[in-house]
């Protein structure tokens, strides 16, 4: 019993609510007619009607309709009106016209009248193009023809009662072939009577016919109007679907397409430069020189190279130095060293570039003895062999060049490596002191002594033993 009483004084305290929401959200609408803020009224009125149709209000339904009415009309002539505010117009009165018949208002009705008056009271608006309701008469003129039909009926009602009576005296005064012929007279004058009242009723059905139509036609009018108007839309709709589907596609082809160009551009880069030299290119543009303390320095040189080549073909000769430093390359990238350059027939690498590592000395003395054993396994090379030679010490490494990039290395160790290769044997890796002190932990060599070196003097060498010395105790 208690849910029922809070329910019920919920629902008087939310009617209580709307309805003084809806008086408030009026008195605002009549304050911007006031100010001439038209659109503004129209759309608080508007929003005063769904909070008397919240409380079942009719009262105050009736008055947002006649302010959209006024709001709608503004300062304007019948003239001057628009069609479509013309329509807007006539809906709220016809709808305040029929809350008023529901519950009657004096000050509400009064206030009708007034609109009714105003814009009845304005010279006929001119046929607009494309507009239905422009071209018939409207719904007030049919009402008030329909009123001069019934008023002319009832004076003929009238008129007739009248000669009627005078027909009756006049009846006794007369004989009987005259009251016969009057009788007849009287009959035929009924006669024409009914056929007038049969035109006139004839009339009102046909103007009621014409008010359905003209509400009809215009109804026709809004279907077409807001068919039209969702085909725009979906036209539309479709339309921009189409383009941002083609944009995202095209897009993705050329983001796809940019991946695959980077994709090669990085790998030929990487192929040319190493590859924290070239994530330093990429990031600021320029790499920077940088000094190692020690790198060992690897060079080789065919044997012969400048005699055999005059034997060979240019197809020839390219082919066998391309199959020799594409070994060279694998077995390079296998040992952890990197490949400086080619020039001619020789072939340049160092390890402890652009990364040191300790053991850098050893890594390019075993790439140097696999380059050999590659080299005598090859019994169908033009070449009888190679001369590899090695020093370690430090040098200056960096890029050089704007457009072709080359990494290179510069110093007298790079010197004293190619002099080291030139007093090598085919077949054999020549190595100086300072290699020798890094390796001699692991590999097996055989002094050479005191070996004069062009323009460097006489250079302690060491030839490299193709097996690993035994760990001592």
């Amino acid at each position: 019993m208690r849910m029922i009483f809070l329910t019920i004084g919920l629902l008087a305290l939310f009617s209580s609510a709307a309805t003084s929401q809806g008086n408030a959200q009026l008195e605002l609408s009549r304050e911007l007619l006031g100010h001439e803020r038209y659109e503004d009224a129209a759309q608080v009125a508007e929003q005063a009607l769904h909070s008397g149709r919240k409380t079942n209000d009719l009262t105050i339904q009736t008055e947002a309709r006649l302010l959209q009415a006024e709001a709608f009309f503004g300062k304007q002539t019948a003239s001057s009106l628009n069609w479509r505010n013309k329509m807007k117009v006539k809906r709220a009165m016809k709808a305040a016209e029929q809350l008023l018949e529901q519950a009657p208002n004096d000050t509400l009705l009064h206030q009708y009248q007034q609109l009714v008056r105003r814009l009845n009271n304005q010279p006929k608006m001119p046929i607009q193009p494309g507009g239905v309701a422009e071209q018939r008469p409207t719904l007030e003129q049919l009402k008030q023809r329909r009123l001069d039909v019934m008023r002319a009926v009832g004076d003929s009602i009238l008129s007739l009662k009248k000669e009627r009576e005078a027909y009756e005296k006049e009846v006794q005064t007369l004989t009987d072939e005259q009251t016969r012929q009057e009788l007849l007279l009287a009959r035929q004058q009924q006669t024409i009577d009914s056929i007038s009242l049969a035109r006139l009723e004839d009339s009102i059905m046909v103007i009621r016919q014409e008010q359905q139509l003209q509400s009809q036609e215009a109804q026709l009018q809004l279907q077409r109007t807001q068919r039209n108007r969702s085909r725009i839309v979906a036209g539309a709709i479709i339309l921009i679907a189409l383009i941002l589907t083609w944009l995202y596609l095209n897009s993705r082809r050329k983001n796809r397409i940019i991946d695959t160009e980077r994709k090669r551009s990085e790998e030929l880069l990487l192929n040319i430069l190493p590859a924290s030299v070239a994530q330093e290119l990429k990031t600021d543009g320029q790499a920077t020189a940088r000094h190692y303390d020690e790198v060992t320095v690897l060079f080789s040189d065919f044997k012969d190279f400048s005699r055999i080549s005059k034997d060979l073909t240019p197809a020839e000769l390219v082919e066998a130095l391309d199959r020799c430093f594409k070994a060279f390359d694998e077995i390079a990238e296998a040992h952890g060293i990197e490949k400086i350059k080619t020039i001619g027939d020789a072939y340049m690498a160092a390890a402890g570039v652009p990364e040191s590592n300790p053991d850098d000395a050893h890594r390019a003395v075993q790439a140097a003895l696999a380059m050999q054993d590659w080299l005598e396994q090859q019994k169908d090379l033009p070449f009888s062999g190679a001369r590899i030679g090695l020093h370690t010490g430090p040098v200056v490494a960096g890029v050089v060049g704007a457009r072709k990039f080359a990494y290179d290395i510069w110093g007298d160790t790079v010197n004293l490596a190619a002099r080291l290769e030139s007093k090598g044997k085919a077949g054999r890796v020549n190595i100086s002191q300072t290699t020798y002190d890094r390796i001699s932990d692991r590999f097996s060599c055989t002094p050479r002594g005191k070996v004069p070196a062009k323009g460097i003097g006489e250079v302690e060498m060491y030839f490299v033993e193709s097996t690993v010395a035994a760990p001592t105790a």
